[in-house]
């Protein structure tokens, strides 16, 4: 009888052990196509800021999923789905409170690009304030454009799409006079977006970029992807990294 009552509590009491400690869940890490940074070659997601990830990942024993998807979704999701990371992202003021930071990971070089015909003199980015520029919704560059009083920006969802609407022309309508994207991302995405009469006219900053993580993320795993990051740096693993991508990606 006692065994049989041992039996029906054991059945009852299994459940709520099965409940009380659920499997771990990886950390969700959502990027876009933006290389040499981060970016898919032959199917597999690579890039100077995905391998850094990776091992960050690896010392500090956090398992990682990664997906790939335009820069508005994967900023938007970083900070609305629990367990989510972003990169490669700067750091800027207005971000600051929104994000836990690991990094930096790499930095990278912003500038004004037009058509290879464009020969308006632009020398500092005041002289760029009446030019239609593109660039990419939540993207960094955007941002730090606005907050230096540089407000006539188009934007979309991809950076390749910006390439086929730079015009000499400045009274077309749906187009763009000047591009802003990164000096060592410029060729890649001009390739993608089947453009190459492009020029750069300003180089307006340089910028560190992070693994950016939401409100979810605790405090504790942020610091163990930090740590690893300070262990490579130390061991010369990520120079090794960093060197492999200035061969291959440098302007």
């Amino acid at each position: 009888m006692q065994n049989q009552h041992f039996k029906r509590f054991a059945a009852w009491l299994l459940p709520l052990a099965l409940c009380a400690a659920p499997a771990a869940h990886a950390l969700k890490i959502v990027t876009e196509e933006y290389a040499p940074f981060n970016f898919t070659e032959n199917g597999k997601l690579t890039g100077l800021s995905t391998e850094v990830v990776m091992e960050m990942g690896r010392r500090a024993k956090v398992p990682m999923t990664f997906e790939v998807m335009p820069w508005p979704q994967a900023y938007d999701l970083a900070q609305t789905k629990s367990g989510t990371c972003i990169y490669s992202t700067a750091r800027l003021e207005n971000r600051e409170r929104l994000f836990k930071w690991a990094g930096p990971l790499a930095t990278n070089s912003w500038a004004l690009f037009a058509k290879n015909g464009f020969n308006d003199p632009i020398t500092t980015l005041a002289d760029a304030r009446p030019y239609r520029i593109g660039g990419v919704t939540n993207d960094a560059k955007v941002m730090w454009l606005q907050n230096n009083a540089v407000t006539n920006i188009v934007t979309v969802a991809e950076d390749k799409l910006i390439p086929p609407m730079l015009t000499l022309d400045r009274k077309k309508l749906n187009a763009v006079d000047l591009w802003v994207s990164g000096v060592y991302a410029e060729k890649s995405v001009l390739k993608a977006a089947g453009v190459s009469d492009i020029k750069m006219v300003l180089k307006i900053n340089d910028e560190r970029l992070w693994l950016a993580c939401g409100p979810g993320v605790e405090g504790s795993t942020v610091k163990s992807l930090s740590d690893a990051l300070a262990a490579m740096r130390k061991d010369g693993s990520y120079k090794k990294i960093l060197d492999n991508y200035d061969k291959r990606y440098a302007p």
